[in-house]
């Protein structure tokens, strides 16, 4: 009789401690934000009205330059890029070629900004977010670089910069 009450009361035991085990458990929410923020540009030209439209690139490649080299992005046919900006710098340089068929030049795009740490949620955690200061880039194929928003988050609908690409 008592070795079956032993049994009952480990066996209660284990089941209570299972339950204190599982009830301790929290499952961690997703994270459904956008987590790093983007910088949107958009090629554009000068049509003969004098109005700006949108001008997709053939086989644009963007390429972020760093210490440890360039690496690359290729683009299909778009006239809209999303590119990054360095966490840990106060600028950073991209190369840009309009299209890689052709074998046209690259230019070089300079960003400078501020950085400000933002908390987004629980979930998510913290990123960067950006501030534009300026822009600068070589003319091969750029004519000019105008900045339409200097605050780069997590919004991918938001647009950064209009890049006015040479006829």
């Amino acid at each position: 009789m008592i070795n079956k009450h032993k049994y009952n009361f480990y066996h209660i035991a284990a089941v209570l401690t299972a339950l204190l085990f599982s009830s301790c458990t929290q499952e961690r929410q997703p994270c459904i934000t956008p987590k790093y923020a983007s910088l949107i540009l958009k090629t554009v030209r000068l049509n003969a009205s004098g109005s700006v439209v949108d001008t997709p690139m053939p086989a644009a490649v963007f390429g972020a330059i760093t210490d440890s080299g360039t690496k690359g992005i290729i683009f299909p046919r778009s006239a809209t890029f999303s590119l990054s900006l360095s966490p840990v710098s106060d600028s950073c340089r991209w190369i840009f070629a309009p299209d890689t068929t052709t074998g046209t030049l690259a230019d070089t795009i300079t960003f400078k900004y501020n950085r400000q740490l933002e908390f987004i949620s629980n979930a998510c955690g913290y990123t960067y977010f950006y501030g534009l200061t300026r822009v600068t880039s070589t003319n091969r194929n750029i004519d000019s670089i105008i900045i339409t928003n200097t605050t780069v988050t997590n919004n991918v609908n938001n647009s950064h910069l209009q890049v006015f690409i040479r006829p």
